[in-house]
This record gives structure tokens, sequence and C-alpha cells, in this order.
């Protein structure tokens, strides 16, 4: 972010926040020990000595909404639970199971009649991508 924001004189820090986001939703980058590091060949990439992205970059669409957070709430909407209790029910079959969350989400869904048959492969995707 600071590189973007102070360092380059791109964007606002606020928008170097922003543009961090739409980058680790995407794909384009993770994190890990704490360092932000590109998941694509840099040296494949192609840029002029005086790129400088526009501001439009920052306009991506809203991304898709959270497979679990979609679980959670036809969960809570349909037993009328609170959100810890459906949290503590979900991290039980994840333990049990050792899968991901998203996963056990689903499986604790269907355990109580809810249909969340259209989350499924959003969760695929989201799983592999994690995976990749």
């Amino acid at each position: 972010m600071q590189f973007a924001s102070l360092r380059m004189n791109w964007f606002k820090p606020t928008e170097a926040q922003q543009l961090l986001r739409l980058a680790l939703e995407g794909g384009l980058v993770q994190v890990r020990e704490g360092q932000v590091s590109p998941t694509f060949e840099v040296g494949a990439i192609d840029a002029p000595v005086d790129y400088r992205p526009s501001a439009a970059i920052l306009a991506a669409p809203a991304p898709e909404p959270d497979v679990f957070m979609g679980c959670l709430t036809r969960i809570m909407a349909t037993t009328g639970t609170d959100r810890r209790t459906a949290v503590a029910a979900v991290n039980a079959i994840q333990e049990r199971m050792d899968v991901d969350v998203e996963v056990a989400a689903l499986i604790h869904a269907r355990k109580l009649g809810i249909d969340v048959t259209d989350l499924i492969d959003r969760a695929e995707h989201v799983i592999r991508r994690r995976k990749a």
C-alpha cells in the first residue's frame, strides 16, 4: 500500500488499501507471513517504464458474496439461532471432518434442511482458488 500511495504517488492511502483488497479478492496477490506477493510470474509482464494505473482500476465490480456468510445467514434465518451458536456448529463439523469452512457450512445447512445448492459451485471455485 505504501508503495502505491506514498512512493509512486499513484493513489491516496485509502485507495491503495482498496487496490490491495481488490487484488486479494481477484487472486492476483496473496499474503503470507505479513508479506504481499503476486500469484503470477512477474517476469511475464511487460509494463512501460512510465506506467501509471488509472483510477478506473478501483471501479472493479463488487466481489461475490462470501459463501460461508451466505450459508450462515440462511442457517440463522431458518433456525432462529444466534451467530455464535451457528458458527460453533459449523466449526465443530469443520474440525470433526477436517474440511474447509465453506464445506462445513454447506453440510450443516443441508443437515438442517436448508437449500444451499446455489452456493455449491461458488464454494468449489473459492476452495480451488485458495488451494491453487
